[in-house]
């Protein structure tokens, strides 16, 4: 089920999920969206398993971006996030979900989505609970390390829409070095003239690997939900 489409009466009890990612820079050859094009299309797929128990939020495509401070992102503060998130998953208790599943695929809302989580579950009065799905760093091509703009989100990509890698842009690239202390101490920016985080060099697009990482993180967030989720409401509801 989708959010924008049921009634008031169907949400109850549902599960809730919500895809997050960013608007910001993929190098010169993949679209701002990349991050929030990957969470959206896991998340619909999931939806589609299971459209009985789970209710797909419209996609949260703003996000923390800081980090690639001198180059175009369109994003808010963590202070901002972190407000909007809370009352959001108040408001999603209130009108009768059981849960919700946050599907993160910008390692820029990380640190956000752990202070939201704790905020709303450590109400020791409700059973509604706020979980945080990663998709971040967590699924890779062997040998390869990609931390931005590289080959695992370029190949994820050309998968879902090879229309969106402009393959020819990485021609222009001629520097795939990174110094250190991205994203902690420096932004992307200053890091690579490119924008590219790509530790293994080259970008190279391999798209049965996209496929497969894709499809793996599908089937970990359909276990996660009829699993660990579930569970914990139905052991919830028992007490």
């Amino acid at each position: 089920m989708k959010l924008l489409e049921v009634t008031r009466d169907e949400i109850k009890g549902k599960i809730g999920l919500l895809p997050i990612g960013s608007i910001e820079q993929h190098g010169p050859h993949l679209p701002m969206g990349t991050d929030s094009i990957i969470a959206e299309w896991v998340s619909s797929r999931v939806e589609e398993r299971l459209k009985d128990e789970v209710v797909l939020f419209p996609p949260i495509y703003y996000g923390c971006s800081k980090e690639h401070t001198g180059f175009p992102y369109l994003g808010v503060g963590y202070v901002t996030m972190i407000n909007f998130l809370i009352d959001l998953m108040k408001s999603a208790e209130r009108s009768g979900l059981s849960a919700v599943v946050i599907i993160n695929a910008h390692g820029g809302n990380e640190s956000v989505l752990d202070i939201v989580r704790r905020e709303i579950n450590m109400d020791l009065t409700s059973c509604f609970k706020v979980f945080v799905f990663g998709l971040v760093g967590k699924y890779s091509i062997e040998e390869v390390k990609d931390y931005h703009a590289g080959s695992i989100e370029t190949s994820k990509i050309a998968y879902i829409n090879k229309d969106l890698v402009r393959e020819w842009k990485l021609g222009e690239v001629k520097d795939f070095t990174v110094k250190n202390g991205v994203f902690k101490i420096i932004p992307t920016s200053i890091a690579n003239p490119y924008g590219i985080i790509n530790l293994s060099g080259e970008v190279k697009i391999d798209v049965e690997s996209g496929r497969k990482l894709l499809e793996a993180a599908v089937e970990d967030l359909t276990r996660f939900i009829t699993g660990e989720v579930k569970d914990f409401i139905n052991s919830c509801s028992r007490n």
